[in-house]
């Protein structure tokens, strides 16, 4: 993480992202809402989980 200090604010921002395209995509192709924002939700905290277990391997 110290190599590069913007790392947070990009995976926020791919994590804003993401759940932005799950919940619209979950919503055209007509799930529910509540299952479309659990769903959306979900991708948003593994893309930021997933960032700093990367970067916790030094990569």
């Amino acid at each position: 993480m110290a190599s590069d200090p913007n790392r947070l604010v990009r995976a926020l921002a791919n994590a804003v992202v993401a759940f932005g395209i799950t919940t619209g995509l979950g919503v055209l192709l007509a799930v529910p809402v509540d299952v479309a924002l659990l769903q959306g939700g979900a991708v948003a905290v593994a893309i930021v989980l997933g960032t700093f277990a990367v970067a916790s391997l030094g990569f």
